[in-house]
């Protein structure tokens, strides 16, 4: 309480100051803020230049639910003694409660301004910001706490739960157990590192011990919330929708207000066919801000906001004449680049290869019903002039395997060819490889809604469609003739020279997602054994094809790169990196086509790279296991 007062001075009833700051604090402590009060308000009349008196004040206002008037007391005692950290942070916390946040965060940076080496007034000053959801804030005071405090286990676990938000999944982890090593004989702060680390260790991928350590929480009746979040966390990461549902309904019971627990329990219902308890879920979670809770909630009541629109989805395979050839289209609509194809009210989704994430996305929603919620803010353009579909995407895999393979279908059919816009250096190589002359390519503006008079849509690729009644374009739909064509074509076009060497590391080093934060050591183990580590962002296309036509073994992380095994010779071997557990199938299912070799190591997660999908994240390979699994494979 930063002492007593000091003041000679009586109140009426004849006491002195530092008796009434007795009794205020003996209410204070029994909960009767309101005694509390009333005598403090006489001790300030007496003692006014008191800081003790003003501070106790403050608290009290804080516990009766006055931010303002604590905010003012906290102030005061900041004027009598400007040193004051935890006054300074108190009234930050006041101002916050009082919706002036802009002032709380001025007295947050004169806080660390003043007290740069305080962990434990940083320590609490990053609690506060997490609270709020700033974690990168909230990071970098804990950084400066851990420098000068590098074993306090509080700022340890504050700084490993900010990692874990942030992404940095292998640091948190570390921090957290470094926590727990220090919360000996502290059991409820033990509970919590214990939780954050289960956590951590489910969206790692490490199920088993995540499993135990919820488990355990369970049993003593701690951290309860999180300890069933986690476990159905892990059921979901296991595609065991019901196990998910059924823990983190308990996980609701518990908290049935918590975003966290509502999200993951709508998604676990969403996956578990549960359609209509998901959507009760969804707009609960829109009732408090959740962007994606709200855009479902307005598609469930059929009412799009301002730019927006709702459309029914039509299966564009089902306009396919009896012949099978292609669908003639007049005055339809098409999203540029995005290929969502929009006919009156309703909307087609076979043409979508690669649909981006985030706000760009012109789906804002579907609820798995035939209906989705799109965006209708974009320019409006027109071609009169008939067109033919080819489409594309800037994905080397997708415009190699999806996009190339329709030129089969074009041929014989006049018109212009509708590409994706700004066609890059390997697209225009590959069609003029292909025959097509850059004069037949009509480039529209993106992003746009491009009204066409008449557009005939060849060779529709056939994939599943997910539970949304979107296309999975992540299943692998290019057959084995479809892609002979197209790697004969192109082959046939270049001299091609099969370059050594024949074992090859591709390099992502550098990458933004989907790195091995650990390369530089796989890249000596995989040089032990003859591997030449390659850039192919570095060669041409023209280089690729014959870098590859001469390989013998492939290794490297998951990536488009790896669509260049089409110009492998059979028998070659792709050895896949990528993060456990997330593998997509594109190129286990290319290599079985091109009658070659495929193989996969996975590596523990290191960061998460949220919105990106689980196989987007990085990781690390044990490179023990790596080169035990090469000599396996007699590499």
């Amino acid at each position: 309480m930063n002492g007593t007062p000091s003041q000679p001075s009586h109140d009426p009833d004849g006491r002195e100051p530092s008796t009434l700051f007795d009794r205020a604090r003996e209410y204070l402590l029994a909960g009767n803020t309101a005694t509390a009060d009333t005598i403090l308000q006489r001790g300030r009349l007496l003692a006014p230049d008191d800081a003790a008196m003003a501070y106790l004040h403050g608290l009290c206002l804080m516990q009766a639910d006055d931010p303002r008037s604590a905010a003012e007391a906290f102030a005061a005692v900041l004027r009598l003694d400007p040193g004051n950290g935890r006054a300074a942070l108190l009234l930050s916390r006041a101002l916050c409660r009082a919706g002036d946040r802009a002032e709380a965060s001025r007295w947050r940076t004169e806080l660390e301004r003043r007290h740069p080496g305080d962990p434990a007034l940083l320590n609490e000053l990053a609690a506060d910001l997490l609270e709020e959801g700033d974690e990168p804030a909230a990071a970098r005071l804990l950084d400066q706490a851990i420098q000068a405090s590098p074993d306090d286990p509080d700022v340890l676990h504050n700084l490993g739960v900010a990692c874990a938000r942030l992404g940095s999944l292998e640091r948190a982890e570390m921090l957290l157990r470094r926590s727990l090593e220090r919360r000996q004989g502290m059991p409820a702060r033990r509970d919590a590192s214990e939780a954050a680390l289960a956590g951590v260790l489910a969206t790692r991928g490490f199920f088993d011990e995540a499993e135990a350590i919820a488990g355990g929480l369970l049993d003593r009746g701690a951290e309860e919330v999180h300890a069933w979040t986690v476990l159905g966390t892990v059921a979901a990461r296991q595609r065991r929708p019901a196990a998910a549902v059924e823990a983190l309904l308990k996980a609701e019971a518990l908290a049935p207000a918590d975003p966290g627990v509502l999200s993951n329990l709508a998604a676990a219902l969403d996956e578990g066919g549960r359609v209509g308890e998901a959507e009760e879920r969804w707009r609960r979670l829109a009732a408090c801000g959740h962007g994606e809770a709200e855009a479902r909630t307005r598609l469930a009541s059929r009412t799009p906001a301002a730019g927006e629109a709702i459309r029914r989805l039509l299966p564009l395979d089902a306009l396919k004449p009896p012949d099978g050839g292609p669908v003639e289209l007049s005055g339809i609509d098409l999203c540029i680049d995005q290929w969502h194809l929009v006919q009156d009210d309703r909307l087609a989704l076979d043409l979508v290869f690669t649909p981006p994430l985030g706000a760009s996305s012109f789906v804002a929603a579907a609820d798995g019903t035939g209906f989705v919620l799109v965006r209708d803010d974009l320019d409006r353009h027109r071609i009169d002039e008939p067109a033919v579909f080819l489409g594309g995407t800037g994905n080397y895999y997708h415009w190699m395997l999806d996009t190339l393979p329709r030129l089969a279908a074009v041929q014989g059919l006049d018109g212009r060819l509708l590409v994706n816009s700004a066609p890059n250096g390997f697209q225009m190589r590959t069609l003029g490889l292909m025959g097509v002359p850059s004069s037949r390519l009509m480039v529209p503006d993106a992003p746009a809604l491009t009204r066409f008079a008449r557009l005939t849509v060849p060779g529709l690729v056939s994939r599943p469609r997910r539970a949304d009644g979107q296309m999975d374009w992540m299943v692998p739909s290019v057959g084995r003739e479809a892609a002979a064509w197209v790697r004969d074509r192109l082959m046939d076009g270049i001299a091609v020279r099969p370059r050594k060497p024949g074992r090859i590391l591709v390099s992502r080093e550098g990458s933004l997602f989907r790195r091995c934060d650990n390369e530089g050591v796989i890249s000596q183990v995989a040089a032990r054994r003859g591997f030449v580590t390659v850039r192919l962002e570095e060669l041409s296309f023209d280089e690729q094809v014959s870098l590859f036509a001469g390989a013998e073994i492939v290794m490297g992380v998951h990536g488009a790169g790896f669509t260049n095994m089409l110009f492998a010779p059979p028998g070659a071997l792709l050895i896949e990196l990528h993060p456990a557990g997330h593998l997509p199938e594109f190129y286990r299912h290319l290599t079985r086509l091109m009658g070659q070799g495929h193989a996969a190591i996975g590596g523990a997660l290191t960061q998460a790279l949220r919105p990106a999908r689980e196989y987007n994240w990085n990781f690390r390979i044990d490179p023990a296991e790596l080169d035990l699994r090469l000599a396996e494979l007699g590499a």
